[in-house]
């Protein structure tokens, strides 16, 4: 017997409320605006609003999109007439949306830092889509630039003009090349070579993991001739006039990566065969260069990027379980499913606040003369603990949201959050691993104690809290440091380096709930919209 019922439930009023979302409807993120503005509020909130539409409407549309896997990037070596050109093909709506993206010139001198931090963070609600990757290496590639702005050659000035204020209209990619197949994080272990040839240099050898090959220029890590050094240069991807041709300059690319996410940015492995390459401050401070500013740039953009991951999640988790009605109850009103979305929501908020203050932090510090080496020193460890625990929540918190939708949550077009799961993922990786920055944590602190005891480092931290609670921290923090965490493996040091990831990740917890409270208790849905579904 063939039955006439038809179930008649649908989502539409969920996707409805979702799809008018602009992420500057955000009460917590618009009050922290206002902490950060640097210039007329009324006239930067109408602007923000307009540059989130474009943000949470057509750029996010074209990122969904780009997501299917018929759309990712390919790899074309050879035109019809048998020239190597090693064309990065994407989509068209790709490549306009990274026009579009790099065209609000977030690298200008005329876009303030307030502003600037704000666009950043909300590219970010749409995960990687293909430009996150290229804004965070173009503003290494300007900034050390900007470190010897005074010095530049001609070539490098307008690399640093083409990068900041455009040439024509056209703004310039960044890229940064550093990994090698046999050290990756481990810079000083490069063995690509630079040899001197009038004033440039020429580039010979392999880099492994080149994320970005479609930019514009690249900075690139590489042992000088007949030293011990690892600088840095700037590499164009193509010569005066080569671009329209597909002819790159001294350079192949091998193939793009087969990546767990971040999959409509290109990844690939690069054999150079005397690239021309420009080099830039001491040949001999190459890897503290690049560490120091590029990579610095990449670990706090980021932070921007795991928070705003983290409040796109819980924004639309806490949406979807208002309107969704199982056994006879909203999802919010179980107390299981509830619990997990006041965590995903303090997650959000808690990473937020705490992205904007480091990076106002590190450019306090950057352009300050007079600033303490001790407040230096914290923004440095910060840095490092918000790109070892805050990408890491990110993953934790992702993987909740995507619970929150039940089945729902593991179909990839039917909500972002998968896609954005496993770019949360991949930034664990980026620009060193858990391990390799908790390292680098104890070696910091162990270095620097004989001025600056662990107690203190604490203490400056977390001065918001009580006497007790500072001393606890700072001790534990110092008995641990008397065990070598950088030595061959034991049965007491890995208990120890168990312990230290533990305390560190409490201590950087505690800072981010000082750092939160500091603000009022928004929510981060305005209540019209969440009473929709009441």
């Amino acid at each position: 017997m063939v039955t006439k019922t038809k179930n008649t439930y649908s989502f539409d009023s969920f996707l409805s409320q979702r799809e008018q979302l602009n992420d500057f409807d955000n009460p917590f993120l618009v009050e922290l605006s206002k902490r950060y503005c640097d210039q007329d509020w009324a006239t930067f909130n109408q602007e923000m609003k307009a540059f989130s539409a474009k943000v949470s409407g057509r750029w996010r549309s074209i990122s969904n999109e780009m997501a299917r896997v018929e759309n990712h990037p390919r790899l074309r070596h050879y035109d019809a007439h048998n020239h190597r050109i090693d064309q990065i093909v994407r989509t068209s709506d790709q490549e306009m949306m990274e026009k579009e993206i790099f065209s609000e010139a977030l690298f200008s001198s005329q876009i303030s830092q307030g502003e600037h931090a704000i666009k950043r963070y909300l590219i970010h609600t749409n995960g990687e889509a293909g430009v996150a990757c290229p804004m965070a290496c173009t503003d290494g590639l300007v900034a050390l630039l900007e470190k010897f702005q005074d010095t530049l050659s001609p070539p490098l000035q307008k690399v640093l003009q083409h990068s900041k204020e455009g040439i024509d209209g056209e703004f310039a990619l960044g890229a940064q090349f550093m990994s090698e197949i046999q050290g990756g994080s481990n810079i000083p272990a490069n063995v690509l070579e630079a040899i001197p040839e009038k004033e440039h240099y020429k580039l010979y050898g392999n880099k492994f993991f080149c994320s970005v090959p479609q930019a514009d220029y690249s900075v690139v890590t590489a042992r000088v001739q007949g030293t011990d050094h690892v600088g840095v240069f700037i590499v164009p991807t193509w010569l005066e006039g080569d671009k329209e041709k597909e002819r790159r300059n001294g350079h192949e690319v091998n193939r793009l990566k087969w990546k767990l996410g971040t999959c409509e940015l290109p990844s690939s492995e690069i054999n150079y065969q005397g690239a021309i390459a420009y080099p830039i401050g001491p040949l001999e401070k190459g890897t503290a260069l690049a560490v120091g500013i590029v990579l610095t740039r990449s670990r706090i953009d980021i932070g921007f990027a795991t928070a705003a991951h983290m409040m796109r999640a819980a924004r639309e988790a806490s949406l979807y379980a208002r309107f969704r009605e199982v056994f006879g109850r909203k999802i919010d009103e179980f107390p299981m499913a509830k619990a997990q979305i006041d965590t995903l929501v303090n997650a959000a908020k808690r990473s937020t606040a705490t992205a904007f203050k480091i990076y106002q932090d590190y450019h306090h510090v950057e352009e300050t003369a007079n600033v303490s080496e001790q407040k230096r020193f914290d923004v440095r460890e910060l840095i490092l603990l918000q790109k070892v625990f805050s990408s890491k929540e990110a993953v934790d918190s992702l993987r909740t949201a995507i619970s929150i939708f039940g089945g729902h949550g593991a179909i990839e077009d039917f909500s972002s959050i998968p896609r954005i799961f496993r770019d949360a993922m991949v930034n664990e990786l980026w620009e060193g691993p858990r391990n390799v920055l908790l390292a680098q944590v104890y070696r910091d602190l162990k270095q620097n104690a004989y001025w600056y005891p662990p107690e203190d480092f604490v203490a400056s931290l977390l001065n918001g809290y009580d006497d007790k609670t500072i001393h606890s921290y700072g001790t534990r923090l110092k008995k641990l440091m008397k065990t070598n965490l950088y030595d061959t493996p034991n049965e007491e040091n890995i208990v120890a380096a168990r312990q230290w990831e533990q305390v560190l990740g409490d201590i950087f917890y505690l800072y981010q709930q000082q750092e939160l409270k500091s603000y009022p208790d928004f929510a981060i849905l305005p209540q019209e919209v969440y009473d929709t579904f009441l």
